[in-house]
C-alpha cells in the first residue's frame, strides 16, 4: 500500500493507493492558515483506520516535493521521512505542479498538457509554475505574463489562479482560471512512475524543492505556450 502526502499549500492532503494504481481512500483538510503540524499525522492515522490498513502494511510513501509553502513542505517531508525510516520502505518525491496539471487534464480532456498551466501561490504577484522543460520555476504575474500565455485556449489551475485572473481580466483570449489545491491523490500517477523506475530518494538526505532563488526577470515565453511564427 502506498501512502501519499501533499502539504505544499493550505490544503493538508493524504491518500492511500494500491501498487496497481487503485485509489483506496483520501482525506483533505484546508484552513485559512497552516495547521499541518497539528493535523497531518491525525489525518494519516484516521485514513489508515478508515481503510483498515495498518502502518506496517505500507510499502512506499510519496510526498509532494514542492515548490510551495516552506513550512508545509518541511512538515510533509519530515513525516514522510520518519515513516519510511521507521518501516524501511522507499520514498519518492512527486511534484504538486504536475499533480495540478494532471487534475486539469482530467477535468478538461480537450486540452493537451502544454495548455494546462499550474499556478501555486508564491506570495506577492508571483506564482510557481512549470516551464517549457517541465521544471518548476517562479513567474511574475503581470501584463507580460498575459502576453506569455498567448491567445489560448489555456487553463490556469491552482491556488495562484485568482491573481492570474485579475491580470487576465478584460483580455479577449480564451483562458480559464480554476482555483484548486494540489491533492495527494493527484500525486499518484507520477508516484507510480517514479516507483516503477526505481527513482527513490535518499530518506536521510532528502529535502524539498523550495525554489528559494527567485530572480525577477522576463525570459522570453517562460511558459512555452507561444506558437512559433512560420
Amino acid at each position: 500500500m502506498i501512502l501519499l502526502l501533499e502539504t505544499a499549500t493550505l490544503n493538508c492532503s493524504v491518500a492511500l493507493a494500491r501498487p496497481d494504481g487503485t485509489l483506496v481512500g483520501n482525506r483533505d483538510e484546508s484552513a485559512e492558515k497552516h495547521q499541518h503540524a497539528e493535523r497531518l499525522h491525525v489525518l494519516i492515522d484516521a485514513l489508515l483506520r478508515e481503510c483498515g490498513v495498518a502502518k506496517r502494511d505500507l510499502t512506499a510513501v510519496a510526498v509532494g516535493n514542492g515548490p510551495g509553502s516552506f513550512t508545509g513542505l518541511r512538515i510533509g517531508t519530515s513525516a514522510a521521512k520518519g515513516i519510511c525510516a521507521g518501516l524501511g520502505i522507499p520514498l519518492v518525491a512527486a511534484s504538486p505542479l504536475q499533480a495540478l496539471r494532471h487534475r486539469g487534464l482530467q477535468e478538461h480532456p480537450e486540452l493537451d498538457a502544454k495548455q494546462v498551466v499550474p499556478a501555486i501561490d508564491a506570495r506577492r504577484m508571483e506564482i510557481y509554475t512549470l516551464g517549457p522543460d517541465g521544471h518548476p520555476e517562479a513567474c511574475i504575474v503581470d501584463t507580460d505574463f498575459r502576453t506569455d500565455l498567448g491567445t489560448g485556449p489555456a487553463l490556469l489551475i491552482g491556488d495562484g489562479a485568482a491573481k492570474c485572473a485579475n491580470v487576465l481580466q478584460g483580455a479577449t483570449s480564451d483562458w480559464t482560471c480554476l482555483e484548486a489545491w494540489p491533492t495527494a491523490k493527484d500525486l499518484l500517477p507520477e508516484a507510480l512512475s517514479l516507483l516503477a523506475a526505481g527513482h527513490n530518494v535518499n530518506v536521510a538526505d532528502h529535502e524539498p524543492h523550495y525554489l528559494k532563488d527567485f530572480i525577477p526577470g522576463r525570459p522570453k515565453d517562460p511558459l512555452g505556450l507561444q506558437t512559433p511564427s512560420t
